[in-house]
């Protein structure tokens, strides 16, 4: 009993000197719930290291500042406390040796080339694009939401869409789902509904819409049918009330690519 004690005496010891040794903390700002969302700790009147919480209690960035700059190394962490990314802000204000996690996936490492990047107001990353290969001309770009959550990925090879591109809703079911060849929507195009339902659901050749398009409510309610001709003319239409013909015409490339 006493040799428990004396584990959980040095315990808090230790807790205690950890805190201590960043500095004198001070909480900057708080949740409406009176939890804090931003911590700080100083010493000599300078910011040393820095914490920013999510209000469900879990830390979600934390690293060492050199008064008014982020230095050192800084992790990254998703709601549920799984690390999202990690770099060293030494050298560079946007950071080096980039490493960054979806769930268990690491989708970037810190041997990857990084061509672009932006960051919120609070200093987390909003997007980033990588190469994979230094030898290559392609990249892969990544958005993400506020939560750290994928919200956009797709490939490019120079400035050009290139093969896969998928977006997400934030609960981490698929928005969409394209292809591209040469900057140009080609094969399967998929939309869903933030609940799983496949909404619209069709081909492209060259960015121009062919053959058969379904559509449907977030429910899996069909509610309607277009099908069109290999050039992208308007065939066919039809809804719930049953199959009507249009005139034929042109399907709109220019809809809004992902």
């Amino acid at each position: 009993m006493k040799s428990l004690k004396l584990i959980v005496l040095s315990f808090v010891l230790l807790s205690l000197f950890v805190s201590c040794s960043k500095g004198e903390k001070k909480v900057l700002k708080t949740y409406s719930d009176g939890k804090p969302e931003l911590v700080a700790y100083y010493k000599q009147g300078k910011k040393v290291y820095q914490e920013r919480y999510y209000q469900n209690g879990k830390i979600r960035s934390k690293g060492p500042f050199n008064d008014t700059i982020a230095t050192g190394e800084w992790k990254f962490y998703f709601d549920d406390g799984k690390m999202f990314a990690q770099a060293d802000f030494t050298k560079l204000r946007s950071g080096e040796q980039w490493q960054i996690y979806n769930n268990s996936e690491k989708i970037v490492d810190k041997t990857d080339s990084i061509l672009t990047m932006s960051f919120s107001p609070e200093g987390t990353l909003v997007d980033i694009s990588v190469k994979k290969d230094k030898n290559s001309n392609a990249a892969v770009y990544y958005r993400f939401f506020n939560s750290f959550r994928p919200m956009i990925r797709y490939n490019l090879v120079g400035n050009v869409f290139q093969g896969q591109a998928l977006s997400w809703y934030e609960n981490g079911n698929i928005n969409s789902e394209a292809f591209y060849v040469d900057g140009m929507r080609d094969s399967t195009y998929v939309v869903y509904a933030e609940n799983g339902q496949v909404m619209t659901r069709g081909k492209y050749k060259k960015d121009v819409k062919v053959g058969k398009w379904e559509f449907f409510n977030s429910e899996g309610k069909p509610l309607g049918v277009e099908i069109y001709d290999l050039d992208g003319t308007l065939l066919k239409e039809s809804n719930t009330m049953g199959l009507k013909f249009s005139h034929r015409k042109k399907s709109d490339s220019t809809d809004s690519k992902q």
